[in-house]
C-alpha cells in the first residue's frame, strides 16, 4: 500500500517539477538582485519599528476623531474658494 501511494504521488509531482524548473532559472538572477537590497532594507526596518509603535496609538486616536471632523469638512469646503480669493487679493495689493 505504501509503495502504491509513493508511486501515485510521484506521478503527480513529476509534471509539477517540469513546470517549476524553468521558473527557477528565471528566479535565480532576480535573487542576486534582491539580496543586496535586503541588506539595505534591514537597517531601515530597525529604524521604522519603533516609529510604528508610536504611530499605532495615534492612528486609533485619529480614527476616533474622524466622525467629528467629517461634518466640519463639509462646512469648510464651501469656504475654500472664498479663502483662496482673499489670499490672492491680499498678495496683490
Amino acid at each position: 500500500m505504501f509503495f502504491y501511494l509513493e508511486v501515485s504521488l510521484n506521478s503527480e509531482v513529476e509534471p509539477l517539477n517540469s513546470e517549476i524548473e524553468p521558473l527557477n532559472s528565471e528566479v535565480a538572477p532576480l535573487n542576486s538582485e534582491v539580496a543586496p537590497l535586503n541588506s539595505e532594507i534591514a537597517p531601515l526596518n530597525l529604524e521604522v519599528e519603533p516609529l510604528n509603535s508610536k504611530v499605532a496609538p495615534l492612528n486609533s486616536e485619529v480614527a476616533s476623531l474622524n466622525p467629528e471632523v467629517a461634518p466640519l469638512n463639509s462646512e469648510v469646503a464651501p469656504l475654500n474658494p472664498e479663502l483662496q480669493d482673499q489670499k490672492f487679493k491680499t498678495r496683490n495689493f
